[in-house]
């Protein structure tokens, strides 16, 4: 019996595709260089493991037996449009609250109306992505993060 073409083969194929052309143009960088890691090293390892990743979804869309249809779930598409339209609003608020402000509500909103859990675990989870942004980025490495009118 002939497999129909699905999405999952369909994305991987377009994802390996990507992943090839990122580790194709990455080789043009310097990978190595007597420093530390050059210009194509982080995109050679992305681009290298896009390709394998894409291939296990090819294979296991392949290979694996097709579940039972399923019904559709209606509230998906209004749930991915939320998230868009959320990190689309996060980006233009961004400028005002500043990047630790602004992802937090972004993470507290994902959680409470994507994921549809409680406003206990979306304001805990806000806060604690937001926290870890900053001690990485701020504290860490020492990368600044557009800040906001609160000074983070």
């Amino acid at each position: 019996m002939a497999r129909r073409l699905d999405r999952d083969v369909l994305a991987g194929v377009v994802l390996a595709g990507l992943g090839g052309y990122v580790a194709w143009r990455a080789l043009g960088w310097d990978i190595l260089t007597e420093d530390g890691p050059g210009p194509g090293f982080f995109p050679l390892g992305y681009g290298t493991l896009m390709v394998a990743l894409s291939a296990l979804l090819v294979l296991r869309a392949l290979l694996q037996p097709r579940p039972a249809e399923e019904e559709a779930d209606p509230g998906g598409h209004w749930r991915a449009l939320a998230t868009w339209a959320a990190f689309a609003g996060a980006a233009f608020v961004m400028q005002w609250i500043g990047f630790v402000a602004g992802f937090a509500l972004l993470s507290a909103f994902v959680v409470v109306f994507v994921f549809e859990r409680g406003w206990v675990r979306g304001a805990v989870v806000g806060f604690s992505a937001a926290a870890v942004f900053w001690l990485v980025f701020e504290r860490l490495m020492g990368v600044g993060l557009p800040a906001g009118p609160w000074g983070f």
